[in-house]
């Protein structure tokens, strides 16, 4: 609980979960948001959204740190040990919601950006040696923060 007295909470309404149903990724995409939502709450919790980075790249950077937060947990064997494939597909889907607003504060990345972000967060969590293993939280972040600039190049302004 934060010092107002309200409990730690992720909220989803109805709509996203009848909008992801009505594209087809009922199944899926509901974990997917929940988990990228999730990634925020570990941003958070660790002190993630600290960075040198500011106005729309330190947003783009904790935004695609949540979708890569998000598709580990979904890929990994001791997360939602999904497919890769219906993972990518979700990110794709999700994707679309990036933008291309290189000023804007709210910047999330461009849809290729957050797709890349979730493929190499995926392909972490299957090169899990052993495939039980789990990242602590700032080694996928130094990890991350290592790869960023290689997320983010080819559609950087």
């Amino acid at each position: 609980a934060d010092r107002l007295g309200i409990s730690d909470r992720i909220i989803m309404g109805d709509g996203v979960l009848e909008g992801m149903d009505a594209i087809g990724l009922g199944r899926t995409a509901p974990r997917s948001i929940l988990a990228h939502e999730f990634g925020h709450h570990v941003q958070y919790e660790k002190g993630l959204f600290n960075s040198p980075l500011t106005g729309a790249e330190a947003t783009r950077r904790t935004e695609l740190m949540a979708d890569g937060f998000g598709a580990y947990f979904m890929t990994h064997k001791k997360g939602q040990a999904l497919n890769k494939h219906l993972v990518l597909q979700d990110a794709a889907a999700f994707s679309n919601v990036g933008d291309c607003a290189f000023d804007n504060d709210g910047h999330h990345g461009t849809p290729n950006q957050r797709l890349r972000a979730a493929q190499w967060a995926g392909d972490l969590a299957l090169a899990s040696k052993p495939a039980s293993s789990i990242l602590p939280a700032m080694s996928f972040d130094a990890l991350f923060e290592a790869k960023l600039p290689q997320l983010v190049a080819p559609d950087a302004k």
